[in-house]
């Protein structure tokens, strides 16, 4: 048996990658299964969206605030069907797409000297194959971009993501007295059929050195230096099981700035 236009109705639109909003110098964008919040000059967005049916759940989130981002795709192993369709012959899926942008300037010290900035995007995050969905049922992808050109958040790099930590490293040199604008952005688009589930509701967190006597502003003005303690994440998949009750524990890692 195939599946027939009636079948097909259970699959949503997959959902495109969220992007940076052109002439904001800071922002969030968020489209989650099909919801979609933030925008230009707002510093943080959070969405969940659960299929009326519960066999689908995603969240998303996003804040300039330590620039931290989560995002989540769930779907049941024990989705509740309609009476012409099977596990065999229909799909049920859902995506979370989120991202968040800053411009940062960095102020150097008088009679400094030349530095190298060291900077680390670090995800963390799983992927876990549906029973009835055809090869892993899942996608996960960073996109990342932080460069003193503003059009490098139109064009950013993007990298697949595995189940665990992704750390993607880059450094640059500052000369002396030279202060320097920075746009910084981060995106997660993670999506999930047919039982799969991408949890990379942990934390995607940017870190950065800043050497002494130097200094920042942000165009967000929420871009934190501080990290914020918090608890280690319960297990979302497990959470997930009973939909109804959705809770969302989440670790954040802040923005951890080293002398």
């Amino acid at each position: 048996m195939t599946c027939t236009l009636a079948c097909a109705l259970l699959l949503p639109a997959a959902g495109a990658q969220a992007a940076v909003t052109r002439g904001a110098s800071f922002g969030t964008s968020l489209d989650v299964g099909g919801m979609k919040v933030g925008g230009e000059f707002q510093s943080w967005a959070s969405a969940t969206h659960t299929a009326s049916d519960f066999n689908t759940s995603a969240f998303g989130s996003a804040s300039t605030d330590g620039f931290m981002l989560h995002a989540l795709a769930w779907t049941s192993e024990n989705p509740k069907l309609p009476a012409y369709c099977t596990v065999y012959t229909c799909s049920w899926q859902t995506f979370a797409s989120v991202t968040v942008w800053d411009s940062i300037t960095l102020v150097a010290p008088a009679n400094g000297q030349a530095e190298r900035f060291e900077y680390d995007f670090t995800i963390d995050g799983t992927r876990k194959r549906g029973p009835w969905a055809y090869g892993q049922g899942t996608t996960a992808t960073a996109f990342y971009s932080f460069s003193t050109d503003g059009n490098a958040w139109f064009q950013p790099k993007s990298v697949t993501l595995p189940s665990g930590v992704t750390e993607i490293k880059g450094a640059f040199m500052a000369q002396p007295g030279q202060n320097l604008t920075l746009y910084l952005m981060g995106g997660l688009s993670v999506s999930a059929r047919s039982g799969a589930v991408a949890d990379y509701s942990h934390t995607m967190a940017f870190h950065m050195t800043l050497p002494q006597g130097w200094t920042y502003t942000s165009a967000s003005g929420h871009f934190a230096p501080a990290p914020s303690p918090v608890p280690e994440p319960a297990s979302l998949a497990l959470m997930l099981g009973g939909v109804a009750g959705l809770g969302l524990l989440t670790r954040r890692r802040g923005l951890a700035v080293r002398a």
